[in-house]
């Protein structure tokens, strides 16, 4: 996040990070932006 402050406009800098261990995806391997989505709304940065 230092590293965004230092080198980015306001306007690119990311609001939130989360980190996960595995993101959610499909039996081809694509990610599931929709469940992530999902599963993120509401919980604190």
């Amino acid at each position: 996040v230092d590293l965004c402050r230092a080198s980015l406009a306001g306007y690119k800098k990311p609001r939130k990070v989360f980190f996960l261990n595995e993101l959610p995806k499909n039996p081809s391997g694509k990610i599931l932006k929709r469940v992530l989505r999902e599963n993120l709304a509401g919980k604190p940065a």
